[in-house]
């Protein structure tokens, strides 16, 4: 059985039709998973302005090291990193309440890029997660005012 030329040519454009990979602009993209802590509750916005604003995030590290976090009433905040020796690196910046997204950004961190979290209550502790997924979920213990004088 003998095949038309228009019918090879016109089944040579299915075949390869078929087989094109899409340009990116027929991509897209994946949509971001919402965040969740088993046992926690998502924060909105005002919630995290509520509980953090004019306190202190605590965060003692496995290696001994302690992360701590001042945000002022006005959304700078300061963060002070004391290693188990005893040595001490600092940085300012702030944060910025994007709905339910918190954005905080640092000027030597990052050189001042902003990094956005989604913030979970679980018990009296609280719970973020980059929601870029580049940092691991971090736990906080939230301490009344700035009594780290930071």
């Amino acid at each position: 059985m003998r095949m038309s030329a228009t019918l090879a040519l016109g089944l040579l454009g299915l075949l390869a039709a078929g087989c094109a990979q899409p340009g990116p602009e027929t991509v897209a993209a994946p949509a971001r998973l919402e965040p969740e802590v088993t046992g926690g509750q998502r924060m909105s916005g005002e919630e995290f302005r509520a509980a953090v604003f004019g306190n202190t995030l605590d965060r003692r590290l496995p290696n001994g090291a302690r992360l701590t976090m001042h945000v002022a009433a006005d959304g700078s905040q300061r963060l002070r990193l004391t290693a188990p020796g005893g040595q001490r690196g600092a940085d300012r910046g702030r944060i910025e309440i994007r709905g339910n997204e918190i954005c905080s950004s640092w000027e030597r961190i990052d050189q001042g890029q902003p990094t956005c979290f989604a913030y979970f209550r679980l018990g009296a502790s609280l719970v973020a997660i980059d929601l870029a997924g580049q940092i691991e979920p971090t736990r906080f213990e939230v301490l009344r005012g700035n009594p780290e004088r930071i």
